[in-house]
């Protein structure tokens, strides 16, 4: 019998003080889960800091940390876990080292608000955590800032990190995986499933409609339930026994949006969902969320997610990481 030997893959986690304690815990589970999974040392990982010896992070975790060398001992992939209290300097260019040889690099969620803050992407998309993507939105013009989980431009992986994180780190290795070994360390890490990369992000706010007033979360669950022929906001109002004018102040306090705008976000989300998780006929989709033609459903999804419908689905497709096979 012929014993295949695999090249054992390193991590270079980089944190700063008060770095996100969820991401760096939730990259080295995933890589200790994957190990224990293949029986093997198939992962190995060490973390560096601008500030070496003990780091403290944003929470309770303490870790200690080897110092940046520059341009030496660089691994496989560079994973910053940054924080926005600390100069970015010193991992920006342990950055340039990693692209300059052709490595991977993956920028969670601080890390990634201040690389797309200090960087100007002219090819390619980029993401960060949803929250301060509503900042960087209101403070610069970045057409090609995305609302899903992590996008790749010019191998630079930005992420939205946090507890999406683990998804991200099982997207790295499934390359390498097999079906079965990526359901079962998805299975062994409690993941109720492993979205794709393209995925979007956050949940919709109808998955928490309990915690908003009763004419907020039963207009939710209205449009829930009426998105292939959407309702008008008078006859929602109506359903809701309020005022159109009351349920448009009251959705602007609580969800920050008219009842209008985001009406037609949940149709487009759905309809990306539907996108990427079926094979529907691109017009049974449009008439199935509200938009009546291809045409209209395309410009809409194209304002959200840069690309048309059937572009989308010829570019992700049955990948956890839409763009594994370039890194």
């Amino acid at each position: 019998m012929t014993i295949t030997k695999h090249r054992t893959a390193t991590f270079e986690i980089l944190v700063q003080k008060h770095f996100c304690d969820i991401e760096l815990a939730a990259v080295v589970h995933t890589l200790q889960t994957a190990n224990m999974v293949l029986g093997g040392s198939r992962y190995d990982w060490r973390i560096i800091s601008d500030k070496p010896g003990f780091v403290q992070g944003a929470g309770v975790c303490l870790v200690r940390a080897e110092p940046v060398i520059p341009d030496h001992f660089l691994a496989d992939y560079l994973i910053v876990i940054a924080s926005k209290k600390r100069d970015p300097s010193v991992w920006l260019t342990r950055v340039r080292s990693m692209r300059h040889l052709g490595k991977a690099v993956i920028l969670l969620a601080d890390a990634a608000t201040q690389f797309i803050s200090r960087t100007q992407t002219e090819t390619g998309a980029v993401t960060t955590h949803w929250a301060d993507a509503v900042v960087l939105r209101e403070t610069q013009d970045l057409p090609r800032l995305t609302g899903n989980l992590s996008e790749m431009s010019n191998g630079i992986i930005t992420a939205a990190g946090r507890t999406a994180t683990p998804e991200l780190i099982l997207g790295l290795l499934a390359g390498e995986l097999s079906v079965s070994e990526i359901t079962d360390i998805g299975r062994h890490l409690l993941l109720p499933s492993i979205r794709a990369s393209s995925s979007t992000q956050p949940f919709a706010h109808t998955a928490f409609q309990k915690f908003y007033d009763k004419a907020v979360s039963d207009t939710l669950a209205l449009m829930e339930a009426n998105l292939s022929e959407p309702l008008s906001i008078a006859d929602i109002a109506e359903h809701v026994d309020t005022s159109q004018r009351r349920l448009e102040r009251r959705f602007r306090a609580v969800l920050e949006t008219s009842p209008g705008q985001y009406y037609k976000q949940l149709r487009v989300r759905r309809a990306h969902q539907l996108v990427q998780e079926t094979n529907l006929p691109l017009i049974d989709i449009a008439i199935a969320t509200g938009f009546g033609s291809t045409g209209t459903l395309s410009t809409s999804f194209k304002k959200v997610y840069g690309m048309t419908p059937s572009d989308f689905r010829s570019k992700h497709r049955d990948r956890i990481l839409d763009y594994s096979a370039e890194i």
